[in-house]
């Protein structure tokens, strides 16, 4: 099997190597098999690029696709150990209500998944916020009874109107609509996390310090940099129920991994393809062919459209001709702020038959939170959500403090990462859009410039930051540029 030169697997004896094996790796075009001009290009083979370049050489276009990385995939894809195990490196949960990627993986008779049980019943809770202090344990029925006051306090955060949020966000996969059905929406907008916190005067100062901080903790993000639409819409998303948002958002992972869906639909597509191809500029002119992709090898490649899938974090690195409009740069460069928290798996010999729980929030841990998530062959398999700027890739010393999770001490077997708040090619994980987006942006975001269209996850109305999100806006620019070319 292939390897990325993404990633690394970490052990005690034989510390890091870098790069990880993962059928996500394929080969290109052939050099003599490609052409210069194409209908479109799309830029990325993420889940966005993926299905709009399928569905446009579906249309009978000559499509070309582009990608940055030696891989398939974009912000999830799964590795293999020697063992045959699969690990979702980067997004992985699915559920059916996120309908646009469950719709994928009927088409293509991924039926079978894996269960993710964070804190099941008479799970072990522990909390250790510092390196010096030990793991200390929670009686499951005190963890039961703060869940419970959270989700108490959640209900009252999400009622700005009285009626739990619905008359806000009606339509959560149409965000314009939504705006049109209430001229209220954009000034709510306009309300942070900390902000909307702020109003519930009813609250003592413990608990709006509390839930400011559990409302922000979804994005690694502060509250006062979140607005507080970005929560609602994901209540709203899972039919604005505080329960079924972790059940929606952590629960199910495809059995076969994310790269199976991504293979099936590349196997799909029947264009040309460019691997290990940084983009370095995007260009506008005449002629039949006018878009001009320059890539960072030099080579120029030219469409009559082009798609760019370009994550948001990414794009202002990217050279426009003509520029960009000054709302989008604006939007691009103060809009939205990077999330940039990390995943960490680890394998450990302890056994855990009742789960595992665990937060180290506010001290200097390097982990923020984390959860046995099912058995890896004999080991138990943790996930680890991490701050940034921690060197996880460099230091043996944080790697370690995983041992300290439990009392009883944690025998670590491997560990594996790819540290995506240092990825250029993504810039983070997700894009999370600051207070007053929507009156100053959504619309201008949406609009192609010219003959290139923006596309991704990042721009979906419904999932964003999910493959869900990213196969929703790849039907609608995929229609749209259909529509252009008619």
């Amino acid at each position: 099997m292939s390897k990325s030169s993404e990633g690394f697997t970490w052990t005690p004896t034989q510390g890091y190597k870098f790069g990880l094996r993962t059928q996500a790796v394929v080969p290109s075009t052939p050099e003599s098999d490609l052409s210069s001009e194409y209908d479109i290009i799309v830029i990325g083979a993420g889940y966005a690029g993926l299905a709009a370049a399928r569905d446009l050489a579906f249309a009978g276009k000559k499509v070309l696709l582009i990608e940055a990385r030696d891989r398939i995939g974009g912000r999830a894809f799964s590795a293999e150990t020697d063992d045959g195990n699969i690990l979702e490196i980067g997004g992985g949960w699915v559920h059916w209500l996120q309908p646009h990627v469950f719709s994928e993986l009927t088409k293509y008779g991924l039926h079978d998944f894996v269960e993710t049980k964070s804190m099941p019943e008479g799970c072990e809770v522990f909390s250790k916020p510092s390196r010096e202090t030990p793991a200390a344990a929670q009686s499951s029925t005190d963890a039961e009874k703060f869940f419970g006051e959270m989700e108490a306090l959640m209900t009252e955060f999400y009622n700005i109107d009285g009626r739990g949020g619905r008359t806000v966000v009606p339509f959560p996969f149409n965000t314009t609509k939504s705006m049109a059905s209430n001229p209220e929406y954009g000034n709510i907008d306009d309300l942070s996390i900390k902000s909307r916190v702020e109003q519930l005067t009813q609250l003592t100062d413990e608990q709006r310090h509390a839930l400011m901080e559990h409302a922000a903790s979804f994005f690694g993000i502060p509250p006062d940099r979140v607005a507080f639409t970005e929560v609602l819409r994901t209540f709203a998303l899972c039919n604005f129920s505080s329960s079924m948002i972790e059940e929606a958002t952590m629960k199910w992972k495809i059995a076969k991994g994310t790269t199976a869906l991504a293979l099936a639909i590349l196997e799909d597509f029947k264009g040309d393809r460019i691997f290990s191809a940084p983009v370095r500029s995007i260009s506008q002119g005449e002629g039949s062919y006018p878009v001009t992709v320059t890539l960072e090898s030099g080579k120029q490649l030219r469409s009559r459209f082009t798609i760019s899938t370009i994550p948001w974090n990414v794009l202002p690195s990217i050279q426009f001709q003509p520029a960009l409009s000054p709302t989008l740069q604006d939007a691009l460069a103060k809009g939205t702020i990077a999330a940039r928290t990390d995943k960490l798996l680890v394998a450990t010999a302890a056994e855990l038959p009742n789960g595992f729980n665990i937060s180290c929030e506010g001290g200097d841990m390097p982990f923020a939170s984390g959860f046995a998530d099912g058995k890896h062959g004999k080991d138990t398999l943790f996930t680890l959500l991490t701050h940034p700027n921690i060197n996880l890739d460099k230091s043996d010393e944080n790697l370690r403090l995983v041992e300290s999770l439990h009392p009883d001490g944690l025998k670590v077997t491997s560990a594996w990462a790819h540290l995506w708040s240092k990825d250029r090619f993504a810039g983070g994980v997700m894009p999370i859009r600051q207070a007053g987006f929507l009156k100053k942006y959504y619309h201008e975001v949406r609009k192609p410039h010219g003959r290139v269209y923006f596309c991704g996850s990042d721009f979906a109305n419904g999932w964003r930051g999910f493959m869900s999100g990213a196969f929703e806006d790849a039907y609608r620019v995929t229609r749209e540029v259909l529509n252009s070319d008619a």
